[in-house]
């Protein structure tokens, strides 16, 4: 006997956890897959939330919706876990020329930034040059992404809710009402993949321009707390003296493998202004499941009216999962027409 349930979701990394959390909220059953370990760019990814491109001089996209209601949607989350991954430790950009803290003085003061960035000219720490000042990123921080993956698989403690599997394409089969996988019949499925979205025979058209990525864990004496330093590269402070420091971008060799080109590039930049002794305690890479307009993907896919996608997050997932899940949520059970620049009807 099958088990009928609303939604089959695949892919556990962010997209696919916050859409599931939305159908707890609609009180939709659904089961979740992905073989555990798969969503490892999700692990390896910093979680740093920032609305603002500083060193662009520029919004991110869509930040007036998502930023403002950011902490109110994960500390939700974090009440239903009963855990703690927000952090609202501001990103503190440093200002690294006469120029920069000239032009940051007049469009602080512009009616697109003001609600967004405070200039300091408080020294960040004893071992880190910051002459010019800094911009304190407002609604910018860091989200704790292993921490609530894990958290929210462990919740789902009915074995029929997270299945440990690799998603089997051949056991999928559509009919005119739904669809069934296995022992499953289910009304919609929706792919959440991230960068195996190309092994997918439903969304490999849909083309990604994915980036890999590498971070080190670093560990110093100095004492940074409560912020986000950044300059070229971001140091996110771990406690007990360890930090995250990345990031780069690379779009031609896409592995998990750690570089000693990318980890130099890292350094290079880091030192410029990070000027306490550390030891590198761990290198990692990921990759960003980036789209070719830098805008999420989602909506029905042409294959058959009951098959969706979530994707193209990129490395502002922490930020976009939160508000286009529910959008995604909306527009399958409510009707609600997506917005058009994230449908993936503009790939037809």
């Amino acid at each position: 006997m099958k088990h009928k349930i609303d939604n089959i979701v695949v892919g556990a990394g962010l997209a696919g956890t916050w859409l599931c959390y939305q159908f707890i909220k609609s009180s939709k059953s659904f089961v979740l897959i992905d073989e555990m370990g798969h969503s490892k760019s999700s692990f390896v990814a910093a979680g740093i939330f920032n609305p603002i491109l500083a060193n662009r001089q520029k919004i991110s996209y869509n930040a007036d919706e998502i930023y403002p209601n950011l902490g109110k949607k994960y500390h939700e989350v974090e009440h239903y876990l009963h855990e703690k991954f927000y952090h609202h430790h501001p990103v503190s950009y440093i200002l690294d020329s006469l120029r920069e803290l000239n032009d940051w003085a007049a469009l602080s003061e512009s009616h697109l930034f003001k609600d967004f960035v405070i200039m300091t000219n408080e020294r960040i720490g004893d071992q880190i040059i910051s002459d010019f000042g800094a911009l304190e990123i407002q609604d910018s921080g860091w989200i704790d992404i292993p921490l609530f993956l894990t958290s929210f698989r462990k919740k789902l403690v009915e074995p029929n809710h997270f299945i440990n599997e690799n998603f089997d394409y051949n056991a999928l089969e559509f009919s005119d009402d739904g669809l069934t996988y296995k022992n499953f019949e289910a009304k919609n499925i929706i792919f959440c993949q991230g960068t195996a979205n190309d092994q997918n025979p439903l969304t490999a058209n849909i083309k990604l321009k994915p980036a890999k990525g590498e971070v080190l864990i670093i560990r110093s004496e100095e004492n940074v707390e409560g912020i986000i330093p950044q300059s070229g590269v971001f140091l996110l402070p771990l406690g007990n003296n360890l930090y995250k420091v990345g990031s780069n971008f690379e779009w031609k060799t896409l592995d998990f493998q750690a570089t000693e080109s990318a980890k130099n590039e890292i350094l290079a930049k880091l030192t410029k202004w990070f000027k306490a002794p550390f030891e590198i305690v761990d290198h990692q890479a990921g990759i960003r499941p980036s789209s070719h307009d830098r805008r999420p993907i989602l909506g029905r896919l042409s294959a058959h009216p009951s098959a969706y996608i979530f994707n193209g997050l990129g490395s502002k997932g922490a930020a976009l999962a939160p508000l286009y899940s529910e959008k995604l949520c909306k527009y399958i059970y409510d009707g609600v027409e997506l917005p058009p620049e994230v449908d993936v009807s503009r790939f037809k």
